[in-house]
């Protein structure tokens, strides 16, 4: 029997809840991926952050704009666009910088409440399967003697469907662990670059008013 078959054919032997289950693997494993390539648009690098705060911090504003223009991600547009504002927003500055970056770390978060659910659902579905299949061995008992395979096979069900729950939430923990670590990085470096944005620019306005 290849891998194919002995992999169909433990699935089928299974029962009925492996389909919820192997629902529960797509959707995890489309989160993973569907993040990862979001991220890889969404996160501007820590060294672009490093390197902007440090040119803000020094006044040089056209260097820091042109630096953001060359730059992707959420932290460079959040840059670029807080520095081409044309009108005196004064007080709104504030508002306007530190809302459009809770915007885009909201956009980051997107999704990963589903992967939780899964990491809890899996084994819940998969302890499910396990009581379903006991129920089924203990029903088998009175039929023993005309079908003795009856009982081991609702035993084998309630095993195959705990194993495959407990892996489903083992692996939903391990992408859920890396999409959080990469957000926490990325809503950093988004709040770096939103507080050096007001605290330079608002210094900077209240210079050009009382010189």
């Amino acid at each position: 029997m290849g891998i194919l078959e002995g992999s169909i054919d433990y699935f089928q032997r299974g029962g009925v809840f492996m389909w919820p289950l192997l629902l529960c693997s797509i959707v995890a494993v489309s989160i993973g991926v569907e993040r990862h390539l979001y991220y890889k648009k969404a996160f501007s690098s820590t060294d672009f952050v490093i390197t902007f705060c440090a040119l803000m911090n020094e006044y040089h504003f056209e260097e820091a704009r042109k630096y953001a223009k060359e730059n992707t991600g959420d932290a460079a547009k959040l840059a670029l666009d807080t520095l081409n504002m044309k009108e005196d927003i004064g007080k709104r500055l504030e508002t306007l910088v530190y809302s459009k970056a809770e915007r885009a770390i909201d956009g980051m978060e997107q999704h990963l409440d589903y992967l939780s659910v899964i990491i809890g659902l899996a084994p819940m579905l998969g302890l499910l399967g396990t009581i379903t299949g006991m129920m089924s061995s203990f029903n088998a008992l009175n039929e023993r003697l005309q079908n003795p395979m009856a009982v081991t096979a609702g035993i084998g069900e309630a095993l195959i469907t705990t194993v495959f729950g407990l892996c489903i939430a083992i692996l939903g923990m391990c992408i859920h662990a890396y999409l959080s670590s990469k957000v926490k990085t990325a809503s950093l470096n988004l709040s770096e670059i939103a507080e050096v944005l007001v605290d330079i620019m608002e210094l900077e306005e209240y210079k050009n008013k009382n010189s």
